[in-house]
């Protein structure tokens, strides 16, 4: 058998298999979409982010020490939805209407805008002390923020962390 019989014969394979470690990856941004949809959004009396916090419930806050929620959080909304008027919800916790424990922020069907909307983010994150965790769907966008002193914690048990955001 011949050089070019054997690529010719071995090229289908590679290809199969190229095809299939693509297409059998599990797609994160639908696993994000699904915990959002199933867990998230089912749960009593979610409402309008920015309203919520503007009328003093609280997301990263615990209480009246910190200012991050009317700080970063609340400029960050209102950026956020400039780029893109969409819903933006928290979910409560179910024990305290006053506490959310998610951020929630609908994405557009357009993918520069989407771009953009991660540019306001990261924005907001540089100017953060901690950092803002982004767990990107295709519908939806779920926010976190941890303080500084977890930010470097993480950041010294994975040096590689900024560069996967």
């Amino acid at each position: 058998m011949t050089r070019s019989h054997r690529v010719r014969l071995f090229m289908p394979f590679v290809l199969g298999l190229v095809l299939c470690v693509g297409g059998c990856r599990k797609d994160y941004k639908k696993v994000a979409d699904r915990m959002v949809e199933e867990n998230l959004l089912k749960l009593e009396g979610r409402c309008e982010a920015i309203g919520f916090l503007e009328q003093g419930g609280r997301f990263f806050d615990d209480d009246e020490t910190t200012t991050v929620d009317r700080d970063v959080v609340l400029p960050l909304l209102k950026q956020v939805r400039e780029t893109a008027r969409t819903d933006q919800w928290v979910v409560p916790q179910p024990n305290n209407a006053k506490q959310a424990l998610a951020l929630l922020i609908e994405l557009p069907d357009d993918q520069a805008t989407v771009d953009r909307m991660a540019k306001d983010v990261e924005a907001a994150d540089d100017k953060f002390s901690g950092l803002i965790l982004q767990q990107w769907g295709h519908q939806w966008l779920s926010l976190n923020l941890i303080d500084q002193e977890t930010a470097e914690f993480f950041k010294r048990t994975d040096p590689d962390l900024e560069r996967q955001r």
